[in-house]
């Protein structure tokens, strides 16, 4: 109860009022008693004893009866003295403070501070507001007497108590005003805010309905024409994700692809139709013992900790089927992730078709082998038997050229199936920056006709041997060298780098030529496909020399990086992984 702001706003309104007159009261009293003394000092210092009071008062001190003279002096003097019931004189021997008379009857006198220095021989009118009394002291007649002046302070006394007593009843009153008022007031601030809250718990309860009545223009009531406002726009939000979520749960409910998120800890969060269908999870099964029993070889905290952003690639195959998972992070604005979403394609009918197309495309290159030696053979004959620059040898001609680039396309896509299949890769520890400066040097005729410079740079001398196909890298080498040569100007350069990163080498070679437009950059790796297709045929190129050269750098575990910008040139870097000698198959 007493943490409500009624409560608080009761508190601080009792606490200002006692603390105001707590405040007013005590400098009050206070001012009142400083000028009680004050008042008393001035009047015996002004009004009685005056020089010619005191040299009066001295005289008399030295007559034949003095205490008597002294008497009839003080008392001639009074009325100006203030004597009543609580102010009274004294008479006391100013060697040793005897006291010879006391006008109210007194026997003894307390030794003040004002006494003791009268009895020194000097004016004793010190103040000392802590003192029974209010006293002044003076010394007559070479300290011969002392006239002593007491009050009692009862008459002070009276007054503060009367004081005291009014302020008692003004904070009794200021207290009592203090609730009254701090009850309208908190009731007037709390009225709105109750409203305010049992609108929250409605809100909070989903209706969004019902709204706040204003009934003031002041920030009460400018804080509830917001909250009604936010009310109503939070309803149009929630509307409006309902509806998002509606939509999209019918799209995944509805989609041929698998769909599935997951917790951190591995519990679904949501599955749809599609992969329910292509997965068959059992009931309570997580995320690392589903794909644990698809064999995908993957784990959520592997995926959780991930730095990398892009979706993870897993093939999957239950059965005949086969199926591409992708795995990415559901990551929030801020913090870790939240947990993981897989998308699910069925690729089985791909699959098919692909190994279907590998298959012919290896049969029809058997198949024209031997046909192609045959019209090659024939025509080389006939080019002997012909005189040259007839008709017939220049036709012969164009026939044994046509013959040589289809026996290199057969070629090209023999060794494409070789690889699709995995074979032909003869793995053997030998070292690369030896193959990569033999094949530079094999290169550098060429480049020296093209008035091209081909240069080569060693950083790799302490690299570990390569677990590979000598043979097949050294195709790949030659090819993207070849590739830099044929479409650098003449008097352009290429660059060779050999380096070694942590667990890979890095072979780069850059050139000066034409380079490559960057629409063309993603499919420069598709078989076939040329960027300067007028000059490919030109120069004899068959669109297969970059596609080869990236399936024998991935059978051997690495990865092939273009970078290109027409005009300026291109940048190739071959990336294998260093094994140390071990097999990488």
């Amino acid at each position: 109860m007493f943490k409500s702001i009624q409560w608080k706003v009761l508190t601080i309104f009792i606490f200002l009022v006692v603390s105001v007159m707590v405040v007013v009261g005590t400098f009050l009293l206070d001012r009142i008693s400083d000028y009680y003394h004050d008042e008393f000092r001035t009047q015996m210092e002004e009004a009685v004893f005056t020089d010619g009071f005191v040299n009066q008062l001295s005289n008399a001190a030295k007559e034949a009866a003095p205490l008597t003279d002294l008497r009839t002096i003080l008392d001639a003097h009074a009325g100006r003295m203030g004597i009543d019931s609580y102010r009274s004189y004294y008479i006391l021997n100013g060697q040793n403070g005897e006291l010879l008379f006391a006008l109210d009857g007194s026997t003894h006198v307390e030794a003040t501070q004002n006494l003791m220095t009268a009895m020194t021989g000097r004016l004793g009118n010190a103040v000392d507001r802590r003192s029974a009394v209010m006293d002044y002291a003076c010394p007559v007649g070479n300290n011969t007497y002392i006239i002593y002046i007491s009050d009692s302070k009862e008459e002070l006394y009276a007054i503060m108590e009367n004081v005291f007593t009014i302020i008692l009843w003004g904070l009794i009153l200021g207290v009592a005003l203090s609730i009254f008022l701090g009850l309208i007031l908190s009731r007037t601030i709390i009225a709105p805010i109750a409203s305010l809250k049992k609108r929250a718990e409605k809100i909070a309860a989903g209706d969004f309905d019902n709204k706040i009545a204003v009934r003031s223009r002041d920030e009460i009531g400018q804080l509830t024409v917001s909250f009604n406002t936010m009310a109503a726009d939070l309803k149009r939000s929630l509307d409006d994700i309902v509806t998002e979520k509606n939509k999209v749960e019918t799209i995944l409910a509805y989609m041929t692809d698998g769909v599935m998120a997951f917790y951190r800890d591995g519990s679904v969060m949501h599955i749809n139709p599609a992969a329910k269908e292509m997965l068959s999870p059992e009931e309570g099964e997580n995320f690392d013992s589903l794909f644990a029993r698809l064999e995908a070889g993957i784990t959520i905290n592997t995926l959780l900790y991930l730095e990398q952003e892009k979706a993870v690639e897993k093939n999957i195959t239950i059965g005949e089927r086969h199926i591409k998972a992708f795995f990415a992070k559901l990551t929030p604005r801020r913090g870790p992730a939240d947990g993981i979403v897989v998308v699910l394609q069925d690729i089985t009918e791909q699959t098919r078709m692909e190994k279907s197309r590998r298959e012919f495309v290896a049969n029809v290159s058997h198949e024209l082998r031997t046909p192609l030696t045959n019209i090659k053979s024939y025509a080389e004959t006939l080019l002997e038997t012909e005189e040259k620059d007839s008709i017939g040898h220049n036709f012969l001609q164009v026939i044994n050229s046509e013959a040589d680039r289809m026996t290199r396309i057969v070629r090209d896509l023999l060794t494409l199936s070789q690889l699709d299949y995995g074979h032909n890769l003869q793995k053997a520890p030998f070292p690369l920056p030896a193959l990569v400066r033999e094949v530079v040097r094999k290169q550098s005729m060429a480049a020296e006709k093209a008035k091209q410079t081909l240069t080569f740079t060693d950083h790799a001398a302490h690299l570990p041997p390569v677990n590979g196909d000598r043979d097949r890298i050294e195709q790949v080498l030659i090819n993207i060298i070849s590739n830099a040569m044929k479409y650098t100007p003449n008097g352009g350069s290429i660059l060779v780098d050999c380096t070694a990163r942590v667990s890979e080498a890095v072979i780069t070679v850059t050139d000066t030529g034409i380079g490559i437009p960057k629409e063309d950059l993603p499919r420069i790796f598709e078989r076939f496909y040329r960027v300067d297709k007028a000059r490919s045929r030109k120069m004899g190129g068959t669109g297969l020399g970059l596609a080869i050269a990236r399936e024998i750098v991935e059978a051997h575990g690495g990865r092939i990086i273009i970078e290109s910008e027409k005009g300026k040139g291109t940048r190739v870097q071959i990336i294998l992984p260093i094994y140390g000698g071990g097999d990488s198959a």
